[in-house]
């Protein structure tokens, strides 16, 4: 059955809800429109979180930039997609569905402003006898563990957001909190500050008919903030790019200062702390084929004679399929069921398959039901099997 409520033309971004600045992404996506010369003074940005699925988050752009055909406006707009992944730590997927007598659907995964994986699907370039599941799109929200029907609807009765792309806005800490479902200000709220109000109101209904009350909250709202010049924007941008440049810094300090590791025949195997997948320019330099020379940072330096001639492998979780990949593009759960093979790994049943880390080559992707870890060491070669084990109890 077809829900002809849902729109048969649709599109977006799709990506996991982690810390990130709305305001600078609608400020991304208009710089991107703009260069192309469009209108977007009735634009706006709305990103709404999925209901049930918390992680992730669905962005759309509705205004007559649109020209009426989202997924049209979506496919002929890649770069859209590649500009919004810099300011993203994790995968982000822009996608688009049309329907009707014409269907296609495709989608492109982007991450640090390069397109890992891209798949674009008419009806007669689908193998004879697809079904619908077998769409690129389809495929994709299988992997997201969501529905396609949840994508048209737009994530309906989750939280959302909206900003202009236009003036863009707004008190990104505030937007984040709104769109993670919790109340602006709640958690920093005063009782104190609570038990004055309520004092406050009730001395304003003892006073006298006509008697001068306390002053209200629109006469005492500051006045708007004026809007900053463009060389005033540049030095902000340039502020939080250094900024984020610092916070980079301090993340790779922080995990060389405990960095925990086994060793085998092979050389040894980290497994840094808060390190994720797409930290690939902090997992870069403990993927070592053969060390000859200086060890990474972080490694005893008693090591350093022990592993000349041997490897330096990482390890760390992963949370979503989509975030290794195959041959095929971005794994998914029915890939994984297919190829994976069930091994003993300490003394438990799991799947292993070879796959693809972005950036960082070949490795093993280890799961055990939905907790999942790459290592950077091929199925063929010895894993740490303690390590995985601990990784994957982590997760529960």
């Amino acid at each position: 059955m077809v829900d002809h409520s849902l729109p048969s033309s649709h599109g977006g971004l799709v990506f996991p809800l982690d810390t990130f600045r709305p305001t600078m992404l609608a400020a991304v996506l208009a710089e991107g429109l703009v260069a192309q010369a469009r209108n977007i003074l009735d634009a706006k940005l709305v990103l709404t979180r999925h209901p049930e699925v918390p992680q992730l988050v669905l962005g759309q752009i509705i205004g007559s930039v649109l020209d009426g055909n989202p997924a049209a406006f979506w496919r002929e707009n890649p770069e859209l997609g590649l500009i919004a992944s810099q300011i993203m730590r994790h995968q982000l997927f822009q996608y688009w569905v049309e329907g009707g007598e014409e269907p296609r659907q495709g989608f492109i995964v982007a991450q640090r402003g390069q397109a890992l994986a891209a798949q674009d699907a008419t009806r007669d370039q689908m193998p004879p006898g697809s079904m619908a599941q077998d769409w690129p799109v389809a495929q994709l929200t299988q992997q997201l563990q969501i529905t396609i029907e949840e994508l048209a609807g737009g994530f309906e009765g989750g939280p959302q957001i909206e900003l202009s792309l236009v003036d863009r806005e707004g008190d990104d800490r505030e937007l984040l909190m709104t769109l993670v479902g919790q109340m602006p200000g709640a958690e920093d709220e005063d009782p104190a500050h609570g038990q004055h109000a309520q004092q406050g109101q009730q001395a304003q209904q003892a006073q006298p008919a006509g008697a001068p009350g306390p002053a209200s909250d629109d006469a005492q709202a500051p006045a708007q903030p004026k809007r900053i010049t463009a060389e005033e924007d540049r030095k902000r941008r340039a502020a939080e790019h250094q900024a984020e440049l610092e916070a980079r810094q301090a993340k790779a300090d922080s995990i060389r200062a405990d960095l925990p590791y086994i060793s085998d025949a092979l050389g040894v195997v980290v497994a840094p702390k808060s390190a994720e997948l797409a930290d690939t320019d902090i997992l870069e330099p403990f993927l070592i084929p053969k060390v000859e020379g200086d060890i990474p940072s972080g490694l005893p330096r008693e090591l350093h004679q022990s592993l000349q001639g041997k490897r330096v492998d990482f390890a760390v979780p992963v949370e979503f399929l989509s975030e290794v990949f195959t041959s095929e593009g971005p794994l998914n759960k029915p890939a994984f069921d297919e190829g994976a093979q069930v091994r003993e790994i300490g003394g438990q049943s799991v799947k292993v398959l070879e796959v693809l880390a972005p950036r960082l080559g070949s490795g093993s992707f280890i799961r055990r039901e939905r907790a999942g870890v790459f290592v950077s060491r091929t199925p063929d070669l010895p894993l740490p099997e303690a390590l995985i084990v601990a990784l994957l109890d982590q997760q529960g």
